[in-house]
């Protein structure tokens, strides 16, 4: 931000990584955005109700860069994002910068500027498009460089195995080391309404607004109260809103990073009863299929790649491939050896080394690479 300050000059600013394949929002910097209170707002406009410079409607453009005045032609309470955060923020204009390249879009700057400053012009928007790919490649590799956990270990949050239950019983999966899964019960306006006892060991993981909170290694350390008028963290208000979109299905599946845990899943559900809660957000450690689709797009790799590096994964020598794929073994042999070259590697067990050491459950791991040939 420093280097493109004199041209893109703001008032306020946010880096948000996204899901390259659903570009949810997946963690990011908030420190310099709009005060915690908008967010629950902006994440709705723009996952829900929709609003010019989306994020998916920058993606479908050819260029990654929107600014807010030209898209609406000057007349900028077209936009509800301006009318509802923008304009009661003191703020005049903003700039979106969609961070990409040739394998995908990995996130987005979003920058605002006051009254005090002129609008974004023709010089600002030619210094965003200049600086969208060559971010949009750094932040692929840093999504490749996330681990599993920050040391590469299967432990608890901070050390942290569970939390123990009303009845005593410690709320971690069989075996230990990965806290039980959480439910967080939102309602209308995206409020907490009820959360699960080993909701703050997750919670308090995800990157929120604000100084990155103190943590003490037990639940109770996450305290709603703290956090008030949006204080969750943006990735959860982002697929709760976006399962309440007009023709959204009733479950809705995402992924974001954690400080100390690698990635998680957040899966959403929409709720249509009559209590208070709206939408039923649950949080747990991440799968094999949410670090595949990450790094297969990170590649660069085909659809038809992508199943074949998955069946990799899982232990399926090549006949067996063959099988479930219905391709002739010499065609699995060729999409192989385009992954080895798009990724780098020269066999199966380098292919796994590389790729997934850091990602999967050494069960997994020791599956595949059994089936090395």
């Amino acid at each position: 931000m420093q280097a493109v300050h004199p041209v893109l000059g703001s008032d306020v600013w946010a880096g948000i990584t996204v899901d390259p394949v659903t570009l949810m929002n997946t963690g990011g910097h908030y420190r310099h955005a709009v005060p915690v209170r908008y967010l629950p707002r902006m994440l709705d406009i723009e996952y829900r109700e929709g609003d010019v410079n989306g994020l998916p409607q920058l993606a479908r453009g050819a260029v990654p860069v929107g600014v807010l005045g030209e898209a609406v032609g000057g007349v900028r309470d077209r936009s509800p994002r301006y009318r509802d955060i923008i304009r009661p923020l003191g703020l005049t204009d903003e700039v979106r910068i969609l961070l990409s390249d040739r394998y995908g879009v990995w996130g987005a700057l979003i920058l605002g500027t006051g009254r005090d400053t002129p609008p974004y012009g023709p010089e600002a928007a030619a210094v965003a498009r200049a600086i969208a790919r060559p971010l949009g490649e750094s932040l692929r590799r840093l999504h490749l460089a996330r681990r599993a956990g920050a040391d590469g270990s299967t432990d608890g949050v901070n050390g942290v195995n569970g939390v123990d239950g009303a009845d005593g019983s410690v709320l971690a999966l069989p075996g230990g080391g990965v806290p039980a899964p959480a439910l967080v019960l939102l309602d209308d306006a995206y409020a907490p309404v009820q959360l699960s006892p080993t909701a703050g060991l997750w919670l308090d993981e995800l990157p929120a607004p604000g100084e990155p909170a103190a943590r003490t290694g037990t639940a109770e350390r996450w305290d709603p109260a703290r956090r008030t008028e949006g204080g969750l963290p943006p990735a959860l208000y982002g697929v709760a809103a976006a399962v309440r979109a007009p023709g959204a299905s009733g479950s809705l599946a995402s992924w974001a990073h954690t400080r100390t845990r690698g990635r998680v899943r957040l899966h959403a559900w929409r709720l249509d009863g009559q209590g208070p809660a709206r939408v039923a957000v649950a949080v747990e450690a991440a799968g094999p299929g949410e670090h595949i689709a990450l790094i297969t797009a990170a590649h660069g790799l085909t659809a038809r790649e992508a199943e074949i590096t998955a069946l990799v994964l899982q232990g399926h020598a090549t006949a067996d491939i063959s099988r479930l794929t219905r391709l002739s073994p010499y065609t699995v042999q060729e999409h192989l050896t385009s992954v080895f070259d798009k990724t780098g590697v020269r066999s199966r067990r380098d292919l796994v080394a590389t790729l997934f050491a850091r990602h999967s459950t050494p069960r997994v791991l020791d599956d595949a690479t059994a089936a090395d040939h």
